[in-house]
């Protein structure tokens, strides 16, 4: 199998992630965009007098990262195997989703008004992964 186009040597540590995974989501803008929205979230939650919200907005952009790099790992180790299994796919993201769900439900029930943060992070982020797969989708196109 080849990884980032180049055959691999005896020597080298072959990455569990095959080129057209790590293609499809480069982590560097989403991690550097989210910071950026991070930051800004303490900013304004801090001129608001609401600081905690601003800190479970880092949170829930933490958790939208955490889940978008173990979607990857999880469809790296599914696409490396010789029959790819749907299923262990899927409820790996079920796994996923649920204590993430529960992460957040807990957070928002518990703490509030500015627990709500935590979903505030999380939908942010959710627009920053559409954003940065979007911008390289058109990069991809354009370059046919």
């Amino acid at each position: 199998m080849r990884f980032k186009g180049k055959s691999m040597s005896a020597g080298e540590a072959a990455s569990p992630t095959p080129i057209h995974v790590q293609r499809v989501i480069d982590m560097r803008r989403p991690f550097l965009m989210a910071a950026a929205m991070g930051v800004l979230a303490l900013v304004v939650s801090g001129l608001l007098g609401h600081i905690l919200m601003g800190v479970f907005g880092v949170v829930g952009l933490g958790l939208g990262l955490l889940n978008t790099r173990l979607v990857q790992r999880s469809v790296g180790k599914v696409t490396v195997t010789e029959n790819p299994s749907k299923k262990a796919l899927a409820f790996s993201a079920l796994g996923r989703l649920a204590i993430i769900t529960a992460i957040a439900l807990g957070i928002g029930l518990f703490i509030r008004p500015d627990g709500i943060g935590i979903f505030l992070g999380l939908a942010v982020f959710q627009l920053i992964i559409i954003a940065s797969t979007s911008a390289s989708a058109v990069k991809g196109l354009r370059q046919q």
